[in-house]
Formats: C-alpha cells, structure tokens, sequence
C-alpha cells in the first residue's frame, strides 16, 4: 500500500507544476464550488439525473447517470449501510488504511455528451488526480465530505437555470412543471392536461401527503388541472383538504392532500 502513496508523491509534483486545477490557489478563478441539488428520475428516458447547483441555486448541470451509481448517491445521502462493502466502500477502506483521504472532486469537461471528473486523493501534503466517472467521484465525495467543483468554464457553457417555486410549492415541498403533449404521449397518459411533480422535499407535508416524483397530477378538488396557474390557483385559495387524482405507474389513484 504505502508504494502507492509514494508513486502518487512523485506524480502529484509533476502534475501541480502541469495542472492548474490540483492548485488551492487557482480554486476561485478557474472552478466553482457546487451542491448536489437533487437525484431524481427522468420521467421521459427512466434515467436518473444528479444536478449540481451553484451556492445561490439560481443554475445547474444536469448529469444523467446509472442506476447503480444513483443507488449509490442515494445511499450515501440518506445514510444507509450496507452488510457487505460494495465498491465504493471498498475505495474508502483503501483509502483511510493507506491515511488518505479524498482532498476534493472536479467535473472537468464534457466531450460528446460525456461528462469527465476527477477525484482528488490526499495523504499529508500529497496531492494526486485520478480520471473518475462523476457518478463516482460523487460517492466518494460524499463518503469523505469532500467538496464538489465544476470547472467554471464548463458550468457556465452547459448549467441552465433552475426554475424558481411558487410560494405554494415552496410552503407545501414540491417542485411542479407542466405536462407536455410528448411527455403525456410516453407515459401513455390519455389526457392531455395535468402537472408533473418534479421534486419533492424529505419531510415535507408533500411527502406526508404520499406524492411522489414523477406523479402526474390531472385533477384538484373534482376539476381538471388544465395547466400549472389553474393548480397554483386552486391550491392556495383552499383552507381544507382536497382530492387530488394522480397518474401514476400507468395508474390512477387518489390522493388527500392537505395545502396548510
């Protein structure tokens, strides 16, 4: 073990000299901290996204991802251990048996439609980069706490701007979009009206209420959801409970949920 720790000694010298990225010191004029924003489903491909968002969440990249990795984001999210070491948990043994630990992660570029990361390993004063997946420099970022860069160039080409909530939506946990035409088409949804629920908040009243990213609201209170103004407005002027019917595995069923 302590071999590769002294291969890295020798390969981080010469890359500091090479790679701006791996210098502390060039961190705010060439990378931008990020956040993992959400991990979510894409309801037209089934893939999931991990968006990356600045500190003022006012934009995002958007990176879809494999489901094994997902699995893995989420796990390391929501604190969920498992009896035997996967993968990931195996790198991290490694590591920390080595004394290492992991100093940040970069996603570095995008070349077609593929985005590139490294992972930036530290033990002492000892800096090596490793070319990674972003799926996995993710997990492993979140396994040792580590922070999340984007290369500012690259955000700035590709984030797009995040859609900023109704006070309904804030108040309630979930992030709404309107249904489009193609999106009802592919999940076979007849009707041609509704909101999809693109996010919802842990812990929220939404959450409470048993609705689900991916859900495809068609009807409020007895009336169809014609589109995202009808819902908001329906929505707030309420003071009790309502029926909401929702799409959802190529299935209907009805929800209460409850606007206070």
């Amino acid at each position: 073990m302590m071999s590769f720790w002294l291969l890295a000694a020798s390969c981080c010298a010469a890359q500091s000299a090479d790679n701006p990225s791996a210098q502390p010191g060039n961190e705010r004029r060439e990378l931008i901290r990020v956040n993992i924003h959400q991990l979510v489903v894409d309801p037209a491909s089934r893939q999931p996204v991990v968006t990356l968002a600045d500190p003022e969440e006012t934009r995002a990249l958007f990176i879809w991802i494999g489901l094994p990795e997902a699995r893995a984001i989420y796990s390391e999210l929501e604190g969920v251990k498992h009896q035997r070491p996967l993968t990931h948990d195996l790198l991290e043994k490694i590591i920390l048996k080595t004394e290492g630990g992991v100093y940040r992660v970069v996603v570095t570029h995008t070349r077609e439609n593929i985005y590139y990361a490294t992972v930036v390993l530290q033990r002492g004063d000892n800096l090596i980069e490793i070319d990674a997946r972003p799926s996995d420099a993710l997990v492993m970022a979140l396994k040792f706490d580590a922070p999340v860069f984007v290369s500012r160039d690259l955000f700035e080409k590709m984030s797009l701007p995040l859609e900023s909530r109704d006070e309904v939506e804030e108040s309630y946990g979930l992030s709404l979009q309107e249904l489009t035409p193609d999106l009802a088409q592919y999940l076979r949804l007849e009707s041609k009206t509704g909101v999809m629920v693109s996010a919802i908040r842990k812990g929220s009243q939404a959450e409470v209420d048993g609705l689900m990213t991916g859900d495809i609201i068609v009807e409020i209170a007895g009336q169809i959801v014609e589109d995202l103004r009808f819902f908001r407005k329906t929505f707030e002027k309420s003071k009790q409970s309502l029926k909401a019917k929702v799409f959802r595995n190529n299935r209907f069923l009805t929800l209460t949920v409850h606007p206070e």
